[in-house]
């Protein structure tokens, strides 16, 4: 038996614009052309990262910390067109960008890595937020420095698109009972400690739902991260709570089917970007036909090697890597990648 149903508000919060209010100047440039057919369209915030090598320890007031790498790759949402690129899968992004230094190195390192950049909305005057990941102990300290863009963002442009990877807000998203769209929704830290779960209500319009264990446990109120993707079930067909060396936990709450996974364990981690690269892999996987058991597996091996950088720094292996890795390590989708990789042209 699942515990009782969330509450979940139905009106957005005071004081937050909706998307069809944003200033016109935001608008998507490709609105009157009929944009790209894409697998995975990846919707939400748009950063410029700087990732630096592992370090010893964190560093303390007045110390200077060498590592043997730095560098720069398009962060936030971007993290799931990437690793979702590299498997191979057609990839677009809808964020807002800027017109300033940082949004054009972060434009050029996107088409580079062959993500579709049309849907990006321009704010004229603006520059996006760079992020600074130190990674140590295991984890990892974030520093975003630059302003916020203001206002809500514009409905974003998803014609063609055949998932969607979202990151949920508390703004209305009335664009999302609209789209046919597979739409799967992730989730931030929530800084104020509040976790309103107003949030949850965009839920109903989404196919999935990959929040952590932190932030599944938070929303919900609970004290485990299986009690917590239980209730979260209520509210989605597919709910995956993620647990970082622990594996994921999986509900398809239309079949009752309930999988753990674990993680293995690839070497020196730098986790920065491995949620989203869990996300997309998954995302990827189910819409070409496996299993949950064998996506949830196949996605935490993706995340564990990114961490791990065994693909290089920054970097998802593509679905050869990915089959040869679960075949090393003698996992259970074995069979289903090395079916899928026979089938994917390129990537054999």
């Amino acid at each position: 038996m699942h515990p009782s149903p969330i509450d979940v508000a139905s009106a957005a919060p005071a004081g937050l614009v909706p998307a069809s209010a944003a200033p016109t100047s935001a608008a998507p440039a490709s609105a009157t052309v009929m944009p790209l057919q894409v697998d995975l369209l990846a919707v939400g915030q748009l950063f410029l990262d700087v990732l630096y090598g592992v370090l010893p320890a964190a560093p303390t007031p007045g110390q200077e910390i060498f590592t043997d790498r730095a560098q720069l790759i398009p962060g936030g949402i971007a993290n799931f067109s990437a690793a979702a690129s590299a498997l191979g899968a057609r990839t677009a992004i809808a964020a807002r960008i800027g017109d300033g230094p940082v949004s054009r190195i972060t434009r050029a390192l996107l088409e580079d890595s062959g993500v579709d950049t049309t849907r990006l909305q321009l704010v004229p005057g603006w520059d996006l937020q760079v992020t600074s990941a130190l990674p140590y102990a295991g984890d990892r300290a974030l520093v975003t420095g630059g302003p916020a863009p203001t206002g809500a963002a514009p409905a974003p442009d998803v014609r063609g698109a055949s998932s969607i990877a979202l990151h949920l807000g508390l703004e209305d998203l009335p664009w999302l009972a609209e789209t046919d769209a597979s739409v799967w929704a992730d989730v931030g830290w929530d800084a104020t400690g509040t976790w309103d779960r107003a949030l949850l209500r965009h839920l109903a319009q989404c196919e999935g739902f990959l929040p952590n264990d932190v932030e599944a446990m938070a929303y919900t109120g609970t004290d485990s991260p299986l009690t917590a993707a239980r209730r979260l079930s209520d509210l989605v067909p597919i709910t995956v709570v993620t647990r970082g060396a622990d594996g994921a936990i999986g509900i398809d709450s239309r079949s009752g089917l309930e999988v753990e996974v674990g993680a293995p364990a690839l070497g020196p981690v730098d986790p920065t970007g491995a949620g989203d690269t869990f996300g997309a892999a998954l995302i990827v996987l189910r819409d070409r036909g496996l299993e949950l058991r064998d996506s949830l597996e196949a996605a935490c091996l993706a995340a564990s090697a990114r961490a791990a950088g065994l693909a290089g720094p920054g970097t998802t292996p593509d679905l050869a890597h990915l089959a040869a890795l679960a075949r090393e390590h003698r996992l259970e989708c074995t069979e289903a990648l090395e079916t899928l990789l026979t089938e994917t042209p390129g990537q054999s």
